[in-house]
């Protein structure tokens, strides 16, 4: 993987980070084991709907149109369902349009509970994989970006999500030289803009 400081974050934000979640998140690997019933959490018309249309496919042929068509169904997935998708729902928040802001960040703070990551050890997103997450929920303009707002609970981050929240929000229960990894990965991606606003005078 291309180390942070080779990519081009100032020229074209967006981009950068879709093409880093294809790297961290291989489409041709990435929870590809994980289909049909193993997607949803029960049996059901919702679950049945889900089943039918995310069966057979990896996570880069889900289009804008079917996760709008299909913009809760997060909510009915399974924990290995959600992850499988997840590296999809991470790019459409880049688009305009997008449906599934509140869904996919509340179920991130799902994900990031305590209770989960104990139970799925071997499933739990890498450093790099949290980086995306958080960059998905932040824009070229919220730079350079506070990695010091003090950790919330679980229910405060319900329904707020925030580029100012993300960073605390998806470190929430880490060890904390996780948190610093990733806290370093973020203030050296603050530097291009730091170093880009002393630029312009």
């Amino acid at each position: 993987m291309k180390r942070i400081s080779e990519r081009d974050w100032k020229q074209n934000y967006d981009q950068t980070v879709i093409s880093l979640i294809h790297e961290v998140f291989p489409p041709k690997t990435h929870f590809v084991d994980i289909d049909g019933d193993q997607l949803v959490q029960a049996a059901g018309d919702d679950y049945d709907e889900i089943v039918r249309d995310f069966s057979g496919k990896t996570w880069d042929q889900l289009d804008h149109r079917l996760i709008s068509y299909h913009h809760e169904a997060p909510l009915f997935m399974s924990y290995e369902g959600f992850l499988k998708f997840l590296p999809a729902y991470l790019i459409d928040l880049f688009d305009p349009d997008t449906q599934i802001v509140h869904v996919i960040w509340n179920s991130l703070v799902e994900l990031q509970s305590f209770e989960v990551v104990q139970n799925y050890p071997h499933r739990n997103l890498n450093d790099d994989q949290i980086l995306c997450c958080i960059l998905s929920f932040v824009r070229s303009s919220n730079f350079p970006l506070d990695t010091m707002i003090p950790h919330q609970t679980t229910e405060e981050y319900f329904h707020n999500p925030s580029p100012e929240a993300a960073f605390s929000m998806l470190t929430l229960g880490l060890p904390h030289e996780r948190v610093l990894k990733i806290q370093n990965r973020i203030e050296q991606i603050n530097d291009y803009f730091v170093f880009e606003r002393w630029d312009q005078g």
